[in-house]
Order: structure tokens, then C-alpha cells, then sequence
């Protein structure tokens, strides 16, 4: 009962970005609605986007034709499913895994429920398994990958080693990040059986299946970069810095043997050290930005981020789970291998591309560590039904942690650069788009994401630097811009640098000098307008999105 309560729980969360706007709560999913839309009207998925983005918008375009619905609506209730569900097989797999690792029955399931509710309330896992893109089927596939190599690599039975084999032909083409920690999930498993079964067929075999992969994967990369028009995000922030990677990669495979062999008092400093880094980072980001160039944490974000540290802190209690081999290596090899992207990330380069790359990372720890609080928690209870001293206390202790990785919940609806809700689009935003890409041919400019929905969904000629030059003090756009309210109150996103704002007072002498061509309400209400005058639109593209 708790785990379906939990896993009610997690779709009535995805759920909620439907209240403020039918359309998708993250910007990329109007791209992924326009391939979808595309393909169900000339029956083919064009090829001219990106090369990890096809079983996505297969699968959206295969929904919207059995609901009858249009991709750019169906796109947020279909992420609401899989996020949901997300939140139900890392249950199960959390279930399968204390199962496996010596515990009885009823506490192997009590662990499950409780992982499955964190990861249904935690805010950051909760942010990236609402929005509609195609990582979060790269997260549930990474989830059931571990799980399945796993059962491969330790029963060596046939049916296990089909489902990893389809598994690790789709991953390339459906997120390439995903694919990168699929392909570290699959290194750091290859070495731990090897490390607890060492002979020439588990060196063999298993081994010849990760580098099949890792080949794989940059040879479906590369011949998608070079004889496409598909573009290849990531790889080439790996290629920039191959030795480094290669470092990380080495030092991935000496952590997970190093795991199973060290005292446990050790792993939990290391772990404290690594995941306080994270926040001392986010910390550090508040007061001056870390990747120069980039927006820093705003105080409300950077609160309830701390607030996710009793989360952190309460899964290094739980390590213990780690030293199992029967089913520890399943959450020890998800740990390590985004904490090898992280790692990676950092010691790369400081620029947006890294910071992008660290942010997306840090989605795919959040499951094992759930694997772990639920460990500590169930564990507390259990104390508690026993009658053993201290039984006040423990209750807090369980309390606390539930409480508090509750409270940090919002983190999904806040936009990160503005710490306001609602992070999705409204429909006069929308609205205001569709009229200035359809009732014209010429460029027109807004801020980062006004005219990413123009880019992705009505493919208009879209930029943003001439707002950015007028709110930073410069002339007045010589062409059409949309313009929203909000620019008085929480300011233009101008991501990945930090918002602009504009008083009210000169926002509406600002559109009393232009000819206003449309104007709508709505929570943001909308403006188009255009300069009197002929309207050249010279700074509208040199900064695209």
C-alpha cells in the first residue's frame, strides 16, 4: 500500500505544471512537439535535428496518433506517465536489490515503498522527471539497464543478456547524456563482477561487451555527425578533453573494486567529502558564479538546496548497502558513474557547457541515494516497532528526513535563474508567439525563452541580443520584439546570464513609442510591437538560441 501510495503521490506531483499550462513545462519540448507534429503529418520523423532525439519523438508521435491528440498538449501528461513511472521501477529495483543483498522479504519491500516516495517528493529529481524530454526515458532506461546487467552478469542467463542488448542498441538514439552514464554503469558493473569473479571468461566476455559499447556509441555519434544532418550534442565536450576523460574513467573502475574493499567509516567520509562538494559548490555559485558567464544561485533556489542535504547526509548511514555484491553493485555503479561526469565536468573547463554538464549529472544520483535513505529509514523504524531505547528520537530522526526532502519539492516548479513558479509556459506567452512567427516572415526578438518556443516549435528567426542590449541600458530594438509584463517584476530570461529587468514605469513609455500590433492577458500578459518606421531588425539574430 505505502509504495502505490508513493507512486500516486509522484504522478499527482508531474502532474501539477498542467494546472498553470497545458503546453510543456521545459523549452526543448516544443522542439520535441514540432518532430512529433511533423512526423505524424508527412509520416516520417525529419532529420535534421539532433541524432539522440528519435525513440523520443517516435514515441510521442505513436501516443499522439493513438490519443488523437496534438503533440505540443500530449507532450506534458506523457512525461507526467513516464515520470511517474520512473518513480515505480527504481522502487521495485530498490526492493530487488536489499532482496538480493540478505534482507528478508519485509524489509526488502519497506525499502522499496520508501524509495520510491523520496524520489516521488524530491525536488530535484522531481524537476527532471516532469519535464517533457527525451532524458527522462534515458533515466528509466538507465534504472532497468543497471538492474538487467546486473541479473546478466551474475546468472549468465540468455533472456537478461537480449533485454541488455536492445537496451544498449536504443540508448545512442534516444539522449546521448544518458547514453554516456549508461555506458559508465556498464564499465563500473564489467568491473566489479570481474573483481568478485575473476577468470579469462568474465574478463572476456563481459569486457568485450563494455568496449562494444563504448565503440558503439561513438561510431553511431560520429557517422550521425559527419554523413547527417543530425547534430551530436556532448561528445565533443568528451573529445575536447579525451586524456582527461580517460583519467575519470580509470579512476571509476579503481573506485568501484576500492568500494567492496574499504572499511565503512572510510566510504563515509569519502562520500560527505564528495556529495558536500556538490553543495559547497552550489553554495559558492550563490555568492559570485563559478562558470563565469553563467547566472548565480538565487537565495531561494541556494535555501532549498541546503534543505536537501538531510537527504544527502542521511543516505551516507546506508553504505553499507554498497559492500553487497548480490545487489550493492547496482547502486554503487549509478553512483559512480555520474559522479564520474561530475568529476569530469569540473576539472574540464569552466564554461556554460561544463555547468550544463554537471547539472545534468547530478539528476542520476539522486536514485541510488534515495536506495540508500530508504535504507537508513527503514532501519529506524524497524527500531522503533522493536521497542528499543531511544524510540522518540528515531521517530524525529524518520520525520525529519521525510519532512524535509518534502520541503524541497518546489525546486521543480522554479525557474532556476528567477527562483519564481511557474517554470512552464503560459498560454498568452505561447499565444503571442504564434502571432508574431505566423502574421510574419521577418526576424523578431524577445528574451531566451520566448524565442526558443518561436526556434523549436515555429522554426521563426528568432534572437535576443537586442533586448538584452536595451534592458542593459542600450537602444530600443529596431524590429519586432515580444514583450511580457514580467520584465518589470522578475526580469527577462537571458539565460545562461542572469536576468534583466526593467522598471514599469519605462516599460510603458517604451510601448507607447512603438506601434503595438498585438496584445493579450493572460498570468503574463503579452505585446508584440514594432518600431515606427522601417524596421531593419540588424540586431535581432547575432545571438541565437
Amino acid at each position: 500500500m505505502i509504495l502505490i501510495a508513493g507512486v500516486a503521490l509522484a504522478f499527482a506531483l508531474r502532474a501539477l505544471p498542467l494546472y498553470w499550462s497545458g503546453l510543456p513545462s521545459t523549452l526543448d519540448g516544443f522542439d520535441y512537439a514540432w518532430l512529433a507534429k511533423t512526423t505524424t503529418e508527412t509520416g516520417s520523423i525529419p532529420l535534421t535535428q539532433r541524432a539522440d532525439n528519435l525513440v523520443f519523438s517516435t514515441y510521442l508521435s505513436v501516443v499522439s496518433l493513438v490519443t488523437d491528440a496534438v503533440p505540443v498538449r500530449a507532450i506534458q501528461p506523457l512525461a507526467t506517465v513516464v515520470g511517474g513511472v520512473i518513480c515505480f521501477v527504481g522502487g521495485v529495483v530498490a526492493r530487488r536489490v536489499l532482496r538480493d543483498s540478505g534482507s528478508s522479504d519485509g524489509t526488502a519491500t519497506a525499502v522499496g515503498a520508501v524509495t520510491a516516495t523520496l524520489l516521488a517528493v524530491q525536488g530535484l529529481f522531481l524537476r527532471r522527471t516532469t519535464v517533457p524530454d527525451e532524458e527522462i526515458l534515458g533515466i528509466l532506461l538507465v534504472i532497468t539497464l543497471a538492474f538487467c546487467l546486473h541479473l546478466a552478469l551474475r546468472s549468465r542467463l540468455r533472456r537478461w543478456w537480449l533485454v541488455v542488448g536492445l537496451l544498449l542498441v536504443v540508448f545512442p538514439m534516444t539522449h546521448t547524456f544518458s547514453t554516456f552514464i549508461a555506458a559508465l554503469v556498464v564499465t563500473a558493473l564489467v568491473v566489479r563482477h570481474v573483481s568478485v569473479r575473476l577468470s579469462l571468461r568474465s574478463v572476456l566476455g563481459p569486457g568485450a561487451l563494455a568496449v562494444a559499447f563504448w565503440a558503439y556509441m561513438f561510431s553511431y555519434y560520429r557517422f550521425a555527425e559527419s554523413s547527417t544532418t543530425l547534430s551530436v550534442p556532448y561528445v565533443n565536450r568528451v573529445m575536447a578533453y579525451p586524456g582527461l576523460f580517460l583519467a575519470w574513467l580509470i579512476l571509476l573502475a579503481i573506485g568501484i573494486v576500492w568500494v567492496q574493499q574499504t572499511g565503512r567509516r572510510v566510504k563515509q567520509v569519502s562520500y560527505l567529502a564528495v556529495v558536500g562538494s556538490f553543495f559547497g559548490i552550489v553554495g559558492l555559485n550563490a555568492v559570485s558564479p563559478i562558470f563565469p558567464g553563467t547566472t548565480q544561485t538565487p537565495p531561494l533556489i541556494l535555501g532549498l538546496v541546503a534543505i536537501l542535504g538531510v537527504f544527502a547526509v542521511t543516505a551516507a548511514f546506508g553504505l553499507e548497502l554498497f559492500e553487497s555484491y548480490r545487489g550493492g553493485a547496482i547502486p554503487t555503479a549509478m553512483f559512480l558513474a555520474p559522479v564520474t561526469i561530475i568529476g569530469f565536468g569540473l576539472t574540464a573547463s569552466l564554461t556554460p557547457e561544463y555547468y550544463d554538464t554537471v547539472m545534468r549529472a547530478q539528476t542520476f544520483l539522486h536514485v541510488p541515494a534515495a536506495m540508500l535513505v530508504g535504507v537508513v529509514l527503514v532501519r529506524l523504524l524497524q527500531g522503533v516497532s522493536r521497542a528499543t531505547a531511544g524510540r522518540t528520537l528515531r521517530l524525529a530522526l524518520v520525520a525529519l528526513v521525510l519532512v524535509s526532502t518534502l520541503a524541497t519539492a518546489p525546486l521543480a516548479y522554479l525557474t532556476m535563474d528567477t527562483a519564481t513558479v511557474p517554470t512552464t509556459t503560459y498560454e498568452s506567452e505561447f499565444e503571442g508567439v504564434r502571432f508574431a512567427s505566423t502574421h510574419t516572415d521577418a526576424p523578431w526578438v524577445s528574451d531566451h525563452s520566448l524565442t526558443r518556443v518561436g526556434a523549436h516549435y515555429f522554426k521563426a528567426q528568432v534572437g535576443y541580443s537586442a533586448v538584452a542590449n536595451w534592458l542593459s541600458g542600450g537602444p530600443s530594438p529596431d524590429c519586432l520584439v515580444i514583450s511580457q509584463r514580467s520584465w518589470t517584476t522578475t526580469g527577462a530570461h537571458l539565460f545562461p546570464n542572469a536576468p534583466e529587468t526593467v522598471s514599469a514605469t519605462a516599460y510603458a513609455e517604451w510601448t507607447a513609442t512603438r506601434n503595438v500590433v498585438y496584445a493579450n492577458t493572460g498570468n503574463d500578459p503579452v505585446v508584440v510591437s514594432r518600431p515606427v518606421g522601417n524596421a531593419t531588425c540588424a540586431a535581432a539574430t547575432n545571438r541565437t538560441v
